[in-house]
């Protein structure tokens, strides 16, 4: 029996799915054939894959299909369906446990990124199993793939450009499609451990899978689960040589003047006006805000260890103007606070995952499916963004404005109260040495698919589906900073009594307003617990009820449902004009998700002063109903023309209707109804010689997260700051306003693809093959969602450099002090990104039990062109390697990514070579002045311009991974990897998520060494 689930590899009746190999499919890089395991051939028709929703006559699609099979993986020793995807060049591994950092999002989860055109907090990549929806892991609509157990994986498909006319929204860049093996016999198990050269990063990891036919050979069933458990790589610039030189970008003030360029690429970085035992600017003027003139107060002090006597600060050469998250130079004190001292590698996870499949033949043409899977991980990044501390941020002609302590604070030595004035003092610190921030994500999904799938006759298949799947997402940040509770915790006063808070003491003056606390102070300083002094002068002085009065839980608690039915049906429509039958597939589905996004608000009356945010409730519902159809229709066979040709058609009208049902859109709606189409050719000029195209019109529909985020204003701190640049980039704290926007239009693609695949017929090249497809892919409406927005920095940046558009999202602008930015959700003109991919392949026996594989995928990004259609220019970011994201709606990349695999078999022993190159890039496309970046290699440069750089090159580089395993008997196999085989440090570029380098190319874990053994029954 065939099933109509198109991408699931079913054979004719007797031959198993599991015994299938595949190797290349689309850019074939193995002979056109499969074999089972006995070695017989199978016919090409009897092979469905992704890129068509119509059985073929030939093993390829008009689209590209890269295809990574379970005998690709295993020669790997890839552990999880994350490792196989990042097999692919053109996918950008944005959110992933390498790149955490910092973050408090998505901790432990990997989405897959084709192209890295996803934005910040969406998907613009389809990611299907068997080619069934799933329920997202995230409200923009991601589904974390590490979540599906790899035993059960018999293969990943992936097509590269739209698919949205056979798939539907999300499809813009492509789909991945994982199939699992469900005719699986017997049992497998492995089981393995890994570990870095480094000696830690430890993982565990342990999985089987069972599969048998019952009830006389009429049902089958199979059931897989997998374990793994991965510790964490803690701080960065300890564990790591390469990270504790703290490279990091500066800003320079006096770039005009002093021969250097305004930003400057360098060692030494330290976090701006922060130590760890605390540093004191005294004020010189109160009005409510503690006002510096470093003129007047000269050389800033920081206490020693004890918290008893004040020392010299070393505010470093470039400290003027880093902003908050900027760094200061050559901070060479024992306190100072390092750049990355406060950067995970990698998060630590433990994740489980089971999933059973049954089939039962009812009747000879008719079979039931079933299908339940669960999943659970849970993530904690042991130190996130969160407990910042108390910080000073420094503003031109103002000084410094943050946290103040007055010098009659009990904790202060005497030498320390005699410093400070009437006017009280600036207080900043890193709480590294205290309390940091800690993210926990708990992740849980499930769900349950049933169906019917049979035969009409005459060729006719059909089949029918319903799934209903749920997830549930909690994510915890302890210790995260109450910006009025640690004011009112550091305001520690003496009495009779002893130590209180000030907000207890009748008449003292309010370090916030200046004027003395009133009754309703008082009642927010203790509506969450009693105000209790903190002592932050010096390290290990603080009282721990006082840590945990400043510094609270933030939670984010969301769930999201999804149910789907579909009913498919495909066939020979007539038997063609004499080069094969014409054949249609056709469907209909309806989808319904909801979302639901809380943060224990009733619990959390301080919940709008945290100084990091999750943003306020919000629920929302969106249901689709779509139909799709699609037409193959063989044009000619063994013509004047060549030796086949045939045209793919096929189209899709979806109906979009979504409700806010919480929060600030609670009963507003959005609706929007388009047709997606596609239109494909393939041309066989000879046996050896094909040219493939594919035109097609793609579109997504704004996600929940884009229409229904309730809107979160921020003043102050690290995400209420900005650079301004006409105060030589010195610090504004500013209102920033991020959340969705119901009224946003959905994106619209419009893809080309035009390619050409070689494989060699006879003699020595018989089992070579060759293609390149080249690519263009031009989305309008680009929907650049909550909370990155277009970028705080990127709207002043551009209305700094004269696009009014821009200047209406500001108040403040052109003056010395920026006071309120409009970040929300937000369509842009859109962006055009091209390039070509390749992919080759030689297969070259060498005797009867030995072979020589080689394949090698290249992915060329020549053009990533960008504009946001409100007054900027059009700027091209392929290329740049620095920093990963760009007005958070696509992921900057490499012109050059390479993954290269030769696979050499002798009887029991197989080992792999594998070489990922990374071509070189520049640092920055635009800075934050708002002007292409020049560097001193370029015709023209001048230090004193303001987009002025050090260096804006990126190196190349490339990584060696070698795997191999031995088959001990028939049941057993040893395995094992080694990773980074040479141990190449990661090429400097800062500014990625907290660290010195850029995590999503290139390695942060150095040589890493896995050994395994796989069972076989």
């Amino acid at each position: 029996m065939q099933a109509l689930s198109m991408g699931i590899a079913h054979t004719r009746r007797g031959l198993s799915t599991t015994a299938i190999a595949i190797g290349l499919l689309g850019a074939l890089s193995n002979p056109a054939f499969a074999q089972d395991s006995d070695g017989a051939e199978i016919e090409e028709d009897e092979i469905i894959v992704t890129g068509s929703r119509v059985q073929r006559s030939t093993f390829d699609t008009p689209s590209p299909v890269t295809v990574f099979d379970s005998e690709n993986i295993e020669n790997l020793g890839l552990t999880d369906v994350g490792d196989i995807v990042s097999q692919l060049p053109a996918n950008s591994n944005f959110f992933s446990s390498n790149n955490v950092g910092l973050g408090n999002f998505n901790v432990g989860a990997q989405f897959v990124n084709l192209r890295g055109l996803n934005p910040f907090f969406g998907t613009r990549t389809l990611t299907l199993v068997d080619t069934h929806r799933v329920v997202p892991t995230a409200t923009g609509g991601g589904v974390d793939i590490t979540l599906i157990p790899s035993m059960l994986v018999e293969r990943t498909e992936t097509v590269t450009g739209g698919a949205s006319a056979l798939y539907g929204s999300d499809a813009i860049a492509g789909v991945v499609n994982i199939i699992l093996d469900k005719d699986l016999t017997g049992l497998r198990a492995q089981a393995d451990f890994t570990r870095t050269d480094a000696g830690d990063g430890y993982e565990y990891h342990a999985s089987a899978a069972f599969g048998t036919e019952f009830a006389g050979g009429r049902g089958h069933f199979v059931f897989g689960g997998e374990y793994q458990q991965t510790d964490a790589i803690g701080n960065c610039s300890e564990e790591r040589g390469w990270c504790s030189e703290r490279y990091g970008l500066f800003t320079n003030t006096g770039y005009a003047t002093n021969g250097l360029p305004h930003y400057i690429i360098g060692p030494q970085a330290y976090s701006a006006n922060q130590s760890l035992t605390g540093v004191l600017v005294p004020c010189t003027v109160f009005a409510g805000a503690c006002i510096n003139v470093p003129e007047v107060s000269g050389d800033l002090m920081q206490f020693n260890a004890d918290g008893t006597e004040l020392i010299p600060f070393n505010r470093g050469f470039h400290s003027t103007g880093a902003g908050f998250f900027g760094f200061r130079q050559d901070g060479d004190d024992e306190f100072s606070a390092g750049a990355y001292d406060g950067t995970t590698l990698r998060p630590e996870v433990e994740r489980y995952t089971l999933l059973g499949h049954a089939t039962y033949e009812l009747g000879s043409n008719i079979e039931l499916f079933l299908e339940g899977s669960y999943a659970h991980s849970a993530a904690v990044n042991p130190v996130a963004t969160g407990a910042i501390g108390p910080y000073a941020l420094e503003i031109f002609d103002r000084g410094y404005v943050g946290f103040r302590v007055f010098n009659d604070n009990a904790f202060l030595p005497a030498e320390a109260a005699a410093l400070i004035g009437p006017a009280g003092a600036g207080f900043g610190r890193n709480m590294l040495s205290e309390q940091s921030a800690r993210n926990e994500t708990n992740n849980s999904t499930w769900r349950a698919l049933g169906g019917l799938e049979g035969e009409l006759g005459g060729g006719w298949i059909w089949d029918a589906y319903f799934s209903h799947g749920e997830n549930k997402n909690d994510q915890h940040l302890f210790h995260n900073v109450v910006a009025p509770f640690l004011t009112f915790a550091l305001d520690a006063v003496q009495t009779d009594g002893g130590i209180v808070c000030g907000v207890d003491v009748p008449g003292r003056i309010n370090p916030n307003t200046g004027a003395p606390y009133t009754a309703d102070d008082v009642a927010y300083a203790n509506s969450a617990g009693p105000c209790v002094p903190l002592n932050l002068f010096g390290i290990g002085n603080a009282d721990p009820a006082a840590v945990d009065y400043a510094f609270r839980t933030l939670e984010e608690l969301s769930t999201i449902k999804q149910d789907v039915a579909a009913v498919n049906v495909a066939g020979d429509l007539f038997d063609g004009f004499g080069a094969g039958a014409v054949k249609l597939a056709a469907g209909a589905e309806w989808r319904r998700e909801t979302v639901n996004v809380t943060h224990d608000l009733e619990n959390t009356p301080f919940y709008n002063d945290f100084t990091l945010s999750y943003g306020l409730d919000y629920g929302g519902n969106i249901q689709v109903l779509e139909g799709y159809a699609e037409l193959i229709v063989p044009v000619f066979e063994n013509g004047a023309l060549g030796r086949y040709f045939e045209l793919d058609l096929a189209a899709r009208g979806t109906s979009n209707k979504a409700k806010g049902t919480a929060g600030e859109y609670a009963g507003e709606t959005a609706s929007s109804e388009f047709v997606t189409w596609k239109v494909s050719a393939l041309w066989d000029v000879t046996d050896w010689l094909r040219f493939r195209a594919t035109r097609s019109r793609d579109v997504r529909a704004p996600q929940f997260r884009e229409l229904f985020q309730t809107y979160n204003r921020t003043v102050g701190g690290p995400f209420g700051s900005v650079a301004n640049p006409w105060n030589d980039g010195l610090t504004d704290a500013a209102t920033i306003t991020t959340g969705g926007n119901v009224g946003l239009e959905p994106e619209k693609a419009d893809t080309w693809t035009v390619g050409v695949v070689l494989t060699p017929q006879g003699g020595a090249l018989s089992g070579f093959r060759f293609s390149a497809d080249w690519y263009e892919i031009t989305i309008k409406d680009a929907i650049a969602g909550p909370p990155s927005g277009i970028g705080a920095a990127n709207i002043v940046a551009q209305c700094f450099a004269g696009a009014q558009e821009f200047c209406d999202l500001m108040e403040g602008e052109g003056t010395d002090d920026i006071t309120a930015i409009t970040n929300t959700a937000a369509n842009l003109q859109g962006f055009t990104t091209r390039g070509v991919d390749f992919e080759a392949a030689y297969n070259m026996p060498l005797g009867a039990e030995s072979s020589l594989n080689v394949r090698v995928l290249a992915s060329l990004l020549y053009d990533q062109l960008f504009s946001t259609g409100l007054g900027s220019p059009v700027y091209n970011y392929a290329g740049q390697t620095g920093p990963t994201a760009a007005f958070g709606t696509f992921n900057t990349s490499p012109k050059w990514q390479g993954n290269a695999f030769a696979t050499y078999q002798n009887g029991p022993a197989t080992l792999t070579l594998q070489m990922r190159y990374i071509g070189s890039g520049r640092y920055a496309t635009l800075t934050g002045s708002g002007g292409p970046a020049v560097d001193p290699s370029d015709a023209g440069y001048d230090s004193t311009n303001p987009n002025s750089i050090s260096d804006n090159k990126v190196e190349a580089a490339a990584y060696f991974n070698l795997s191999g395993s031995f088959e001990i008997t028939d049941e057993i196999e040893m395995f094992g990897s080694i990773n980074n085989l040479l141990d190449k440090d990661p090429v400097i570029a800062p500014g990625g998520n907290g660290f010195p380098t850029n995590p999503v190319y290139f390695d942060t874990f150095g040589r890493t060494y896995r050994i395994g053994a796989r069972v076989r029954f």
